[in-house]
């Protein structure tokens, strides 16, 4: 008969991987939401009528943005819209620009089609800490 001790760390053991995978969105280098997108981080800064959009591999290093397209579905104030980014000069980071103020109930759908030939992948942030 199992004694509570063996029971207890069974239970414990069982629970450890739902509680390592159930960590939340980050913050990224440039003070925004990073989230997986597809086989990639993003990291989606918004401010008011700008949505700034960081991809990087999965050990977090940036990738150039100038081989990528995106949209975004923006939810904000009760309207959707759906804006398009271009890259930045830089070629760093791709940036769109709508009517839209960032609040604590913004919330953005990024697709990117991170290069020629790559699948659309899509992720959901909120990314304005409603703290803030």
């Amino acid at each position: 008969m199992p004694t509570k001790r063996t029971l207890l760390t069974a239970a414990l053991l069982l629970a450890l991987p739902a509680v390592a995978l159930a960590h939340g969105p980050s913050r990224g280098p440039n003070g925004g939401q990073m989230l997986d997108i597809g086989d990639y981080h993003g990291e989606l800064l918004a401010q008011d009528g700008r949505l700034t959009f960081f991809l990087y591999d999965t050990n977090d290093r940036p990738l150039p943005a100038s081989g990528a397209s995106a949209t975004a579905i923006v939810l904000a104030g009760g309207r959707q819209q759906t804006l398009t980014f271009a890259p930045q000069p830089d070629g760093k980071a791709l940036v769109a620009s709508g009517d839209f103020r960032a609040e604590a109930s913004l919330r953005v759908v990024v697709q990117l089609v991170p290069a020629a030939g790559k699948p659309r992948v899509q992720a959901r942030y909120a990314p304005i800490d409603a703290a803030k």
